[in-house]
């Protein structure tokens, strides 16, 4: 902080004096028979006594301010990690445990760094493993597989697609919470929908985030949005078979549970991430760290 600086300026009054002097003035009469000597004035002083002026002072008062000096705080030291973890798998001296939801929102919401991966798992799969080892590790390998429910019966779940994520290692006794992000659209035909119902992307997951199904969000266009659905899983089974990745036969039960398919999908489309294998490497790695490579499957 500037100090401020004050010039104070001291007047003096000066008193001027005035001596005023008074002369006598004679004169001499002159009678018939006796001349008398006309007696000499006497002169009187009339000077005035001179009246000093008082000077009075013009020095400001001096004000004392106060100083704050803030008190110092010890910080408290972190309390020690617990060691071995709590509720955490153990093999070999790797642990791992899967977050639950609520978890797992809180750790998306809690730093602004994950802001990606936010969005990221807003459209796509994604899913966490807190990772903890009792010796260091030098990289980490977590892999993982999306299920969904199956193309010929929703009621049964099969695999979608498998994730390999490659993270930084951590020390010893250090837990670290890895994210899962795959690239499996939670709603299949997004885009499609998207513009059949003429909605941004945003406000759409503003309403799924909400808990609207597809079918509260569609309202009055839900026939239309069947229809456009339905129409694009055919499409999407002839290529398919086309190309050699499915027979004629699961080409036909697919193309059945089509209508089972697009219900499904309007009212509750549910994927998880599981199947979750952690691994600690001391090596040094091969391949780019960080990274996340989701390899979907053909036949679902």
């Amino acid at each position: 902080m500037k100090k401020a600086r004050s010039l104070v300026l001291l007047l003096s009054l000066c008193a001027i004096f005035s001596i005023y002097s008074i002369f006598s003035v004679c004169s001499t009469s002159t009678f018939a028979a006796t001349t008398k000597a006309s007696p000499k004035p006497v002169a009187k002083s009339t000077s005035k006594a001179t009246i000093k002026p008082t000077v009075k002072s013009t020095k400001r008062p001096v004000v004392k301010r106060k100083v704050y000096v803030p008190k110092k705080v010890k910080p408290s030291p972190s309390p020690k990690p617990v060691w071995p973890p709590k509720a955490f798998v153990e093999n070999n001296g790797v642990y791992a445990r899967v977050p639950s939801g609520t978890e797992l929102v809180g750790l998306l919401s809690a730093k602004t760094t994950l802001a990606k991966t936010v969005q990221a798992c807003e459209a796509s799969a994604c899913g966490a493993v807190y990772i903890a080892s009792s010796t260091d590790c030098t990289w980490w390998e977590v892999t993982a597989n999306v299920f969904g429910p199956s193309y010929a019966d929703i009621t049964n779940y099969v695999t979608y697609g498998s994730l390999r994520t490659l993270v930084p290692g951590t020390s010893a006794h250090v837990v670290t919470p890895v994210f899962l992000v795959s690239t499996e659209p939670l709603i299949p035909n997004e885009d499609l929908i998207l513009q059949t119902l003429g909605i941004k992307k945003d406000k759409f997951y503003n309403l799924i985030a909400l808990g609207q199904s597809l079918r509260q969000i569609a309202g009055a266009k839900i026939n239309v949005v069947v229809s456009a659905i339905a129409a694009a899983e055919k499409k999407d089974i002839a290529q398919r078979l086309a190309a050699g990745t499915i027979s004629s036969a699961q080409a036909q039960d697919q193309i059945e549970g089509i209508p089972a398919r697009v219900s499904n999908e309007l009212t509750s489309y549910n994927l998880t991430v599981g199947g979750i294998n952690v691994k600690c490497w001391i090596s040094s790695p091969t391949e780019t760290i960080p990274s996340t490579v989701y390899s979907p499957t053909s036949i679902r």
